[in-house]
């Protein structure tokens, strides 16, 4: 499939990877058993895409779609803006950015649907936690934070350890 705009498509190939990005998020969620609720489009105000419900309180997501690899060090750096970081600073709880890694930019290329009863999903996500105070121009993404569904557990333990006594020392 080639990464033109099929007829009948409405989006164009970078709207198109940015909601995969975020169909992508809103699966793992599904798997661990928390809602994604997205922010609109008109109201991106804090640079956010929006937020994973969790019981305690809702955290705050930046999701983006890539095709771009980790350097040799196992590192991806995504470039953000001084505007990011002053919408993102006023976060009070942990924050997260995500990076969805698609094989290319051709859409057909990112869900396998060949297998008999499977479909699979040739895509990656990792992530970082929004820190703007050690954040430069752009923020790191480590490949040892892969994305899975034992994340948000993580993201929740570390959300709820805000507001514990060894948490807030």
């Amino acid at each position: 499939m080639s990464s033109a705009i099929p007829t009948g498509s409405t989006l164009s190939p970078n709207a198109r990877k940015g909601r995969y990005g975020i169909a992508y998020f809103q699966n793992v969620c599904a798997q661990f058993g928390v809602g994604f609720d997205e922010t609109s489009a008109d109201e991106d105000v804090l640079a956010i895409d929006g937020t994973v419900q969790f019981p305690a309180l809702p955290v705050r997501i930046q999701v983006k779609c890539t095709k771009k690899i980790f350097g040799s060090a196992g590192v991806l750096s995504w470039p953000v803006t001084e505007e990011w970081k002053t919408k993102w600073s006023r976060n009070f709880g942990p924050a997260y950015f995500v990076v969805v890694q698609v094989p290319n930019d051709v859409p057909g290329d990112w869900i396998d649907y060949a297998g008999a009863g499977i479909t699979t999903h040739r895509s990656t996500a990792y992530w970082a936690r929004i820190d703007t105070t050690s954040m430069g121009a752009s923020i790191t993404i480590q490949r040892t934070n892969r994305l899975t569904a034992e994340t948000l557990a993580a993201w929740n333990a570390d959300l709820l350890s805000c507001f514990s006594e060894e948490g807030a020392a």
